[in-house]
């Protein structure tokens, strides 16, 4: 009988699916590299965001195929998995009702400030900063939306009630209601929001840092719900602290899980959550149902719908 390691955060969903084609599933914590190699002998992993890499992967023979649960991959060396005939795969699309929605919510509360006002009802901190800081609405402003993939149309959509004009930038062309393609010159220049939703690669790292924040409006809200690694995390610092720019939104952080020690957490004009984006029960489910079927093509010697190697 094969094996494929899961989290133990896998919905029951993919859990039964996996069971029912006959697999033995596995449940682990994925916290460390010993959680991998007490079970070297896997067939199959459906991974989360701990790193995974040749240390790994050289010590598991029987491994064909790892399923990101999610749509980046930057936590698996795909030049690893693909030297040890590996297959990597991933789930766009199953999650961007969750991503969406949550930038969304970013949008507002940086956009509106609605956390600090609640903060202050219990903390004095955020009563000076408020008092000289009213925020400003979404409806007839300019968002810049860079990285127009499942989740950035989603967002898009999710606009349209807002009477927003809408600039996208994409590697190709696409049809954008509400607005147009844009450069990302054009968005940084002209964009009241703007909303980063791109995966971490080496061309994309780093790509919103300190030369970007000074051509933004110094009204401008930036939301990143992609990856940390997009954004030059003390430039963004430095820019809220100097009022470059009003405000963030931020799900993702350069280094994570998120401590109590990150000064974006102690600045009045900036949200933060601990990259839950993706994180709803409808998402959870179709992002492991998503993960598990490519599972299964793979160890049934079938293409990979998702393969990203």
């Amino acid at each position: 009988m094969k094996k494929v390691l899961v989290a133990n955060m896998t919905s029951q969903k993919a859990v039964d699916y996996l069971e029912s084609k006959g697999y033995q599933v596995i449940k682990n914590d994925q916290a460390s590299d010993d959680d991998f190699l007490e079970h070297a002998d896997v067939d199959g992993i459906l991974i989360m965001m701990h790193p995974f890499g040749e240390s790994l992967m050289s010590k598991m023979p029987n491994l064909k195929v790892v399923a990101r649960h999610g749509v980046g991959y930057d936590n698996v060396d795909l030049d690893a998995a693909s030297a040890h005939d590996i297959i990597v795969t991933n789930t766009p699309g199953a999650n961007a009702t969750a991503v969406a929605e949550t930038a969304m919510m970013h949008i507002l509360m940086a956009g509106r400030l609605f956390y600090q006002r609640r903060q202050a009802i219990t903390d004095n901190a955020n009563k000076r900063y408020l008092a000289a800081h009213h925020g400003q609405e979404l409806t007839g402003k300019t968002v810049g939306l860079i990285g127009y993939g499942h989740i950035g149309q989603e967002i898009n959509r999710m606009l349209t009630g807002f009477n927003v004009k809408v600039l996208a930038y994409a590697r190709h062309q696409h049809e954008v209601t509400n607005g147009h393609m844009a450069t990302l010159d054009e968005i940084y220049e002209q964009a009241d929001f703007i909303v980063t939703a791109l995966p971490a690669t080496p061309e994309t790292k780093h790509m919103i840092n300190a030369s970007v924040f000074r051509k933004m409006k110094k009204s401008a809200v930036l939301v990143n719900i992609g990856r940390g690694a997009l954004v030059n995390e003390r430039a963004l610092v430095e820019a809220l602290t100097n009022e470059e720019i009003a405000g963030a939104g931020v799900d993702v952080v350069e280094k994570e899980p998120i401590t109590a020690e990150n000064p974006l957490l102690h600045l009045p004009n900036a949200f933060v959550t601990p990259h839950v984006a993706m994180i709803s029960k409808e998402a959870m489910d179709n992002v492991a149902l998503k993960a598990a079927e490519d599972i299964v093509r793979v160890l049934e010697d079938e293409r990979a719908v998702f393969q990203v190697n």
